[in-house]
């Protein structure tokens, strides 16, 4: 992994917790108003993390990085709305920031990779609905600030496979 993937990756869970506690705080007085906060926060979270982390075709990534943000925790928030369960509303910024940070991560062409982001992705919001019905504070804290970094344990998790597998497969010839 580069140096510069962490830095991204450090920079944009910065930008995401910001706007998503600022978010949560407009939330009370105006949804609208707190959910735009939230919304725009994630999308320059994963503009910061893809420039950082030092994607080529820049302005198509961001903008996929983006979209699919937007789209599943919109999808969480309208599963929420149909169902009343809390636990979709709560994954919904974590579900979010991690998609974002799945598709937008270098490197971008790798399918099984971005298959293993989305499956650590799935678990990391798991996780937090886990955290949520023990302590909403601790929730609150920890919601924005898992999601990057473990998008970025997988990758290193997937990195070290791949080297585990060509070990095994000098060693056999």
């Amino acid at each position: 992994m580069k140096r510069g993937k962490w830095v991204g990756i450090v920079v944009g869970t910065l930008i995401a917790s910001g706007t998503f506690w600022l978010g949560l705080f407009t939330v009370e007085t105006d949804r609208v108003t707190g959910l735009t906060i939230i919304a725009v926060g994630i999308i320059f979270a994963m503009y910061t993390q893809a420039v950082l982390a030092g994607v080529e075709n820049i302005g198509t990534v961001v903008f996929h990085s983006a979209l699919y943000a937007i789209v599943a925790g919109s999808t969480l928030v309208v599963l929420f709305s149909a169902t009343r369960s809390p636990s979709y509303l709560v994954a919904a910024p974590t579900f979010a920031i991690a998609v974002g940070g799945a598709v937008g991560m270098p490197p971008v062409d790798q399918k099984s990779r971005t298959l293993l982001r989305f499956g650590a992705a799935g678990a990391i919001s798991f996780l937090v609905v886990a955290v949520y019905w023990v302590d909403l504070t601790v929730y609150a804290m920890i919601a924005p600030l898992v999601a990057l970094p473990v998008i970025g344990l997988a990758d290193r998790v997937y990195d070290r496979a791949v080297e585990v597998m060509d070990e095994d497969t000098e060693q056999t010839e």
